[in-house]
């Protein structure tokens, strides 16, 4: 009796750690494609986007597939803001674009980088958005992605660490 207990047991831990979500973690080196800019940053990107080279704007690097865009920009910053007043002014800025429910938290990358993630959506078009954002006094560093809110929810786990593996070069 006590070893039909004991398999009843072990067979219903077994279902149901069978039946858990399995969390999307993904190879960045198989997965995806290290994209460098030259002294700069470097990323990795999912192989399932291809670059953009229908965009003349050589301040962004645009990887896109039907339903997802990712994006990589640096804005020369000449202005006299101060560091710690530059997340509200990025805020203020993609609300002035649109978005709408915006917030952002400061994050450590694994690479000891101290960004800022931004999250919103696109009112007008429901396109739900994350950035992870890098500012220096001279430059603001961005790496973006946004996709229709069933797309980004999807991807987003796993769109996640390709967004943190932003290394800047400064």
């Amino acid at each position: 009796m006590n070893k039909l207990k004991i398999l009843c047991v072990c067979f219903l831990l077994f279902m149901m750690s069978a039946c858990e979500d399995k969390s999307s973690v993904v190879s960045l080196e198989k997965d995806g494609t290290l994209y460098e800019i030259t002294d700069q940053a470097s990323f990795y990107y999912p192989n399932r986007l291809s670059i953009d080279t229908s965009v003349d704007n050589i301040d962004a690097v645009h990887f896109i597939d039907d339903d997802e865009i990712m994006t990589y920009s640096s804005v020369v910053d000449d202005t006299d803001n101060l560091l710690e007043d530059m997340p509200d002014l990025y805020q203020g800025q993609l609300e002035e674009n649109g978005a709408s429910d915006v917030s952002y938290k400061k994050i450590t990358l694994d690479s000891g980088l101290e960004c800022h993630k931004f999250f919103g959506k696109y009112s007008s078009s429901g396109m739900k958005f994350e950035h992870v954002v890098f500012f220096t006094t001279e430059c603001t560093y961005a790496l973006t992605y946004q996709a229709s809110e069933t797309v980004y929810d999807e991807n987003i786990e796993e769109i996640n660490q390709y967004l943190e593996s932003l290394t800047v070069h400064y």
